[in-house]
């Protein structure tokens, strides 16, 4: 029996859909910031709940994002 990740539907459809594509993906200036504010007010020990939640989805996405290349690139090799 073989163990699946939650996301592996979505991520093998990121990563089959167009691997050029996934692979190219960059999160936007806006998120970049917003992300390292979240993760100073982390450090800093200011972080209330919702923004732990909020980043808590940022690093859920970048795990996801990564997989996603990770198995875009192995498509690619394919080819």
């Amino acid at each position: 029996m073989s163990t699946l990740h939650p996301f592996d539907d979505l991520i093998n459809f990121l990563a089959n859909m167009a691997p050029e594509q996934v692979l190219a993906f960059r999160a936007s200036e806006e998120t970049v910031r917003r992300l390292q504010e979240l993760v100073l007010l982390e450090r800093e020990q200011k972080i209330t709940s919702d923004e732990r939640a909020e980043l808590e989805r940022f690093l859920l996405q970048e795990d996801l994002m990564v997989i996603a290349k990770a198995r875009a690139r192995v498509q690619l090799a394919r080819v």
